[in-house]
């Protein structure tokens, strides 16, 4: 018997951590080029008030994002939105005609201090636990190196709770 997948749950003004594979677990995000326009779209979502970016990590097929929704697009048209662009832009330059993303993506609500801390030092350590750096403020697609070394691509926004 093939189960259902529950329907997403959105709650605004909730804070989520998200999942996002690429189609096939394929390497495009060890791109650097890419890699970065993934954060840019992500940063544009948080410029137009609709979520405020507490973290990131952008791995070679997969990334993790920690948000906090703070306008009426719910999780799932965001990532929607996110995803689509990037699907434009990478099939234009770097490939034609494959599915680009993983149909769904995983979302997790983050209750409290606690959680977000621990969702924070996860998104942290994934370069670290991959190998590609000895500390995660030396991986140049993260939060860490904003938070550390005040020079990652992209802004942070301060602690959800």
């Amino acid at each position: 018997m093939r189960h259902r997948r529950l329907p997403r749950v959105d709650l605004p003004s909730q804070t989520y951590t998200l999942t996002c594979c690429l189609d096939r677990r394929r390497r495009l995000l060890a791109d650097a080029e890419l890699a970065e326009v993934l954060i840019a779209l992500w940063a544009e979502v948080r410029d137009r008030g609709d979520l405020a970016l507490h973290g990131y990590v952008v791995m070679s097929g997969h990334y993790h994002v920690l948000l906090t929704l703070t306008g009426t697009p719910s999780i799932s048209n965001i990532v929607r939105r996110v995803h689509g662009a990037f699907g434009r832009r990478a099939r234009a330059r770097w490939f034609r005609g494959r599915r680009v993303w993983q149909r769904r993506f995983y979302d997790h609500v983050v209750r409290d201090d606690g959680g977000w801390r621990t969702k924070l030092n996860y998104l942290d350590g994934n370069p670290v636990r991959a190998g590609l750096v000895e500390s995660a403020a030396d991986y140049p697609w993260s939060r860490a190196a904003f938070w550390e070394t005040d020079t990652g691509p992209v802004t942070c926004d301060g602690v959800a709770w």
